[in-house]
């Protein structure tokens, strides 16, 4: 019988799928035992060996930084404006955009001071800090997959919990915007830490793509449900994500894919595919969304910052386009918040997407 044909119950499962599960189970507990400071240098180390053998990989990078750069100083040169949508759709966030650049973290290194545009000469150290900083998130990602939340307040802190807190007062659970960037890990440290510094209480549950691997699948689902995160695919269809909504849950929606299909949206000047996902959930749930970013702010030390968003009013209701630009708008400012934390390893940008005139 063809694979293709086979259901996924079947398709992702045998000898082979059950060795690469032990596999990868013997490999994550290793690095989870690794204390911070181990991940953290023994992942910049993988990152930096990345960066040096795969030619191809680090070519993908370059021409995505290339066109957030050029971006950044189209934008910086219009003042500010965000020229996606015209207007910044987040709250707290304009001050360090306008400026064109964040303050530099105190005792922070001068590679993590800033996002502002590098000059061309400098791309491919760039270039390298992404590679290496992907490297030391993913790895310390598996040493707080052990932590408690006590454990991680030493190295995670949250700006902008009130945003949190307002949502949820609403009463329509909230969704919350993600991005790839960051230690993935780290965000689901977020519920534990809101409830243990902020009083913060709430389920928390995720958008995810089913791993091609049952048994790692099964196995996945449990960890994250053993820590109070629910996880959602599209197995579970529509209605119960938006059910977890309605009952005063937090739902986190990673809204940065590359998509064949969506909505046309500006994104770093180009024209994109955008996911009508979280669009979706706003409008049959009416829950707030808050806008999540993961920055490295120190050596081992990240910020997680919470941000309201803002959103459109759309003259008919089944227009999706005016929430798919507002999104993108968001993510831009979750990205600038720290490039280099961003995961660009993908084409996220083809030479098939329309520029967007920035005069106007």
């Amino acid at each position: 019988m063809p694979t293709h044909r086979k259901p996924e119950s079947e398709r992702f499962k045998g000898p082979a799928k059950y060795a690469e599960y032990l596999f990868a189970r013997a490999l994550i507990a290793v690095l989870r035992r690794l204390p911070v400071r181990a991940a953290h240098r023994l992942g910049r180390g993988v990152g930096w060996l990345a960066w040096k053998c795969l030619k191809r990989r680090r070519a993908t990078v370059r021409k995505n930084l290339e066109i957030v750069n050029a971006w950044m100083q189209a934008r910086s040169a219009d003042g500010g404006r965000t020229i996606s949508d015209g207007g910044s759709m987040m709250a707290d966030g304009g001050d360090e955009l306008k400026a064109g650049r964040r303050k530099s973290t105190e005792g922070a290194p001068s590679d993590l001071s800033s996002f502002i545009p590098h000059p061309s000469s400098a791309i491919e150290a760039q270039v390298r800090e992404v590679f290496q900083r992907a490297g030391a998130n993913l790895f310390a990602g598996f040493t707080f997959n052990r932590m408690s939340p006590g454990q991680a307040a030493e190295h995670i802190r949250i700006e902008g919990v009130e945003h949190l807190k307002s949502a949820l007062d609403e009463g329509r659970g909230v969704i919350v915007l993600l991005a790839h960037m960051g230690p993935w890990e780290a965000l689901a440290q977020l519920p534990g830490l809101a409830q243990q510094q902020y009083g913060v209480e709430a389920p928390f549950g995720a958008m995810y793509r089913p791993l091609n691997n049952n048994y790692l699948d099964n196995w996945y689902r449990r960890q994250r449900e053993a820590r109070g995160t629910r996880l959602f695919s599209r197995r579970d269809g529509f209605h119960k994500p938006v059910d977890f909504l309605r009952g005063g849950g937090m739902l986190g929606i990673l809204s940065d894919q590359k998509i064949r299909e969506g909505v046309d949206a500006a994104f770093f000047g180009r024209m994109l595919k955008t996911t009508p996902i979280p669009g979706l959930f706003q409008r049959r749930s009416g829950a707030p969304v808050v806008a999540v970013s993961v920055s490295t702010s120190a050596p081992r030390q990240w910020t997680i910052r919470l941000r309201a968003f803002q959103l459109p009013v759309a003259a008919d209701p089944k227009d999706r386009t005016p929430f798919a630009r507002s999104l993108n708008a968001a993510l831009e400012t979750m990205f600038c918040d720290s490039l280099c934390d961003g995961f660009w390893m993908q084409a996220r940008f083809s030479a098939k997407d329309s520029r967007v005139d920035m005069s106007i």
